[in-house]
């Protein structure tokens, strides 16, 4: 019995070892694993939950002009934040907060009620009106810091077109502030400490800061006051003729540079939102337009520089023809105001006449016109570093039937955007090379260095220098004793062209509507500078002559101001353009619905 007895315990003693040694050599391995094969692994599981990490936003870089004026900036702000659970009275508190925040009581009344333990009442506030909030003592309310600031516009509606808007978190949305997103936007830094297990920091902890970096500074070519000037030119000339819409462009012929970028309406950048979206459009660049006479200029330039014609050909004086089953008329009926038989491509641009123009553009021939539109970029967007912008619309010589070919010659039957017609112009001043429109100078780092310069671009000649002369002769009478002798001004040479365009509104020429504008480059002596002022659906008065011309006129005094241009001779007395014996000048360019000039 003992000895049944020996044997049962020796059997148990031996399952017991093996089991020791079976759960030993487990544990052995799992050991094994955890310090040798996952060591490293694990040390760095628990790093991770001894320490957080969290970004830090580097603050949004400015937008100035060329002399360091600021369009954009961003200023230090606050988000105000409510924890509902923990308001006591939510209609006490929206009655105090609403008229700090700009909310109504009813909508700030809803987010309190909100089933959200944490909830943004509103954000990017300033840190004035931050510091209001925390003196109310609201229970449940409280503010913190917003890492990119409060995004403002110093200038108000001076530019906004142009420089654009952001979002709340900062981000581009328009004009400049989308189109270089990537250079303003900030570098994300990051912020690593020692933690407990509630993720609460250590006191006396480790703690590593990789600072964020400021972004990049962009620098205009535009001039702040003579944007302010052209927009306020601008804004008077539409309300003056309750005009829709309007824009106003100032060009450095030689090398392409913007200095003013215009638009009518325009809004305030800082409450967009109130704003409506049409507004917000930058209608230089993406409002394709029929230039009118103001395109003779470029019909002009196709035949001179061609060899089709030379400034001694003529045309007979006829105050119509039939072209493609189509009569196109002169716009004041038996009158020619060159006074001749015969009219040269001078007479004919001078005196903005349809139907000599028309007969240039047939005589040019279809490719050759075609050729020389697409040589002066007005078939394609300038490439200028906006976003939005529009190509213009031509078609190909293939779509020009009837009497295509002779009203493009005057300027119907082709869209084109301001900033293009201004580009154009620039190529006829300069010596006849299309330069790109330039509207950042530079790229500035956070360290004041240059990061990016824009230089000037040509993309390509496109007439030559002797053409550039013809023309600019031309131009120059058109002032002296043509469509706009109204722009004269004692001690400068001025040269330009008028234009009157009736406009195409979904396809169909609309009556009454009209576009007016003049493009001038000045001084005629010396180019340095286009502008360019467009308006749609003026009221009343539509010529370019009378609304646009004006306007024209008053900007190029202040460009000479401005940059310092010195009149010549006998200064005299400034000519008021509302009195100015060429203010009533028919400025033809139009066909109305019957076909016949307008």
């Amino acid at each position: 019995m003992k000895e049944k007895e020996r044997r049962r315990l020796r059997t148990r003693a031996s399952v017991l070892f093996w089991l020791i040694l079976l759960v030993a050599g487990l544990l052995g391995a799992r050991l094994y694993k955890v310090q040798i094969n996952e060591s490293a692994a694990l040390a760095a599981d628990a790093g991770d939950q001894q320490r957080s990490t969290f970004p830090i936003s580097g603050r949004r870089g400015d937008v100035v002009d060329r002399f360091g004026v600021a369009f954009a900036t961003s200023l230090p702000a606050s988000a105000i934040y409510a924890q509902p659970a923990q308001v006591k009275n939510a209609d006490h508190a929206a009655r105090l907060l609403a008229p700090l925040l700009g909310y109504s009581v009813t909508d700030i009344e809803s987010v309190l009620h909100e089933n959200a333990s944490y909830i943004y009442i509103a954000r990017n506030v300033p840190q004035s009106v931050a510091d209001r909030v925390d003196r109310l003592g609201l229970a449940g309310i409280g503010r913190s810091d917003e890492a990119l600031g409060l995004r403002v516009e110093p200038q108000g509606r001076v530019g906004s077109t142009l420089v654009g808007f952001t979002g709340v978190d900062s981000q581009g949305l328009a004009g400049v502030e989308v189109a270089f997103n990537d250079v303003l936007e900030g570098k994300a830094g990051q912020v690593m400490e020692a933690t407990d297990n509630n993720g609460r920091p250590i006191p006396f902890g480790a703690r590593v800061v990789q600072p964020a970096v400021v972004g990049d500074t962009v620098v205009l070519t535009i001039d702040r006051m003579l944007e302010y000037e052209a927009e306020e030119i601008l804004r008077a000339t539409a309300e003056r003729y309750h005009a829709a819409d309007g824009s106003a462009i100032i060009m450095r012929a030689q090398t392409g540079e913007i200095l003013a970028l215009a638009n009518y309406p325009n809004f305030d950048p800082n409450r967009f939102a109130n704003s409506p979206p049409s507004t917000w459009r930058d209608r230089a660049i993406t409002d394709p337009f029929e230039p009118g006479s103001t395109f003779k200029a470029i019909t002009a330039a196709a035949a001179l520089d061609s060899g089709k014609m030379t400034v001694d050909d003529t045309f007979p004086a006829r105050d119509e023809i039939e072209v493609g089953n189509r009569i196109i008329h002169n716009a004041d009926d038996g009158m020619m105001a060159s006074g001749h038989r015969y009219e040269t491509i001078d007479d004919i641009v001078t005196f903005s006449h349809n139907v000599g123009a028309a007969q240039i553009a047939m005589r040019v021939g279809p490719q050759t016109m075609y050729s020389y539109i697409k040589k002066f970029g007005l078939d394609d967007p300038t490439g200028v570093d906006l976003p939005g912008e529009s190509g213009g619309i031509l078609g190909s010589p293939e779509d020009w039937y009837g009497s295509r070919l002779a009203t493009i010659g005057f300027g119907q039957g082709v869209s084109v955007t301001a900033l293009q017609m201004a580009t154009a112009y620039a190529a006829i001043a300069n010596g006849g090379v299309l330069m790109k429109p330039l509207i950042v100078h530079a790229i500035v780092g956070p360290d004041g260095r240059i990061v990016k310069s824009f230089s000037p671009q040509v993309v390509r000649r496109v007439i030559k220098p002797e053409t550039s002369a013809a023309l600019m002769t031309i131009l120059r009478d058109v002032v002296r004793r043509g469509t706009a002798t109204a722009a004269k001004m004692p001690g400068y040479e001025l040269a330009g062209k008028t234009g009157t365009a009736q406009m195409v509104i979904d396809g169909s020429y609309v009556p009454g509507a009209y576009t007016a504008s003049f493009a001038g480059i000045i001084p005629a002596d010396k180019p340095e500078y286009v502008i360019f002022v467009k308006l749609d659906r003026p009221q009343g008065e539509y010529y370019g002559s009378i609304v646009a011309l004006p306007a024209f006129r008053d900007l190029a005094g202040r460009v000479f101001w401005r940059e310092s241009v010195v009149p010549r001779g006998d200064l005299g007395t400034i000519t008021d353009p509302e009195r100015a014996g060429g203010q009533a000048v028919g400025e033809p360019g139009l066909l109305g619905n019957n076909g016949r000039q307008q």
